[in-house]
């Protein structure tokens, strides 16, 4: 029954890995390649992905070994395991915190765009509108609170009515919570691991003690 379940396990784990290499890091590769938090998502997620990849495949290895070795190899496992969950933590947590920076500099920077727009005449915020139509900041209200008449592009042919910043916003801002929560099952798949181990060593102990127990009576 455990094998089942673990066999189970293991093809859900490599399933989300297949799906977030297929859902996140091939899309923004292509998509949003020259965008610096494109860089920071894609190290975030193929990082954790291939840690997750590399734990699961170590683990698989570790429970035929341990057949092998009547379960003594959980004598090093147990510490290795133990660094390699300090490890995800503290690595993965500095990675979606400096993702986090990232998108909050982007949303920054594109606020900015938005004022040179009106300030100093920058043409990149119509280039902007026109490749991914989208209309004003916040959309075309945008233009209204600047008292400017909302351009020709932003009909398409009907009035766009989602804001550049809301377009971002809606692809960038989920990957901070997917980021986090892949984090959690990461460190949680690991901690069960450690467990798992943790649980076939005391077993391996105590009946050690019960037969020196039963030697001597």
């Amino acid at each position: 029954m455990v094998r089942n379940i673990i066999k189970k396990v293991v093809v859900i784990l490599f399933g989300l890995v297949l799906a977030i290499l297929l859902r996140i890091i091939l899309p923004f590769t292509l998509k949003f390649s020259n965008l610096k938090i494109t860089t920071d998502i894609i190290a975030y997620f193929s990082g954790l992905t291939i840690t997750i990849s590399i734990i699961i495949c170590i683990f698989l290895v570790s429970i035929f070994l341990a057949y092998l070795t009547d379960d003594w190899i959980a004598l090093g496992f147990i510490p290795l395991q133990i660094y390699a969950l300090h490890w995800t933590y503290l690595t993965f947590s500095e990675r979606l915190e400096s993702m986090n920076k990232s998108y909050d500099a982007f949303m920054d920077d594109l606020t900015q765009k938005w004022l040179s727009y009106f300030n100093h005449n920058d043409t990149y915020w119509t280039t902007l509108e026109k490749t991914i139509l989208c209309c004003g900041l916040e959309g075309p209200r945008s233009y209204m609170d600047y008292l400017q008449k909302v351009p020709k592009h932003c009909y398409n042919p009907k009035l766009i009515t989602l804001g550049c910043s809301h377009f971002y916003q809606n692809i960038f801002h989920p990957m901070q919570q997917i980021g986090l929560l892949l984090l959690r099952l990461s460190l949680f798949m690991e901690l069960s691991i450690l467990l798992f181990y943790g649980f076939r060593l005391f077993k391996k102990l105590f009946s050690l003690y019960a037969r020196e127990t039963k030697k001597s009576c």
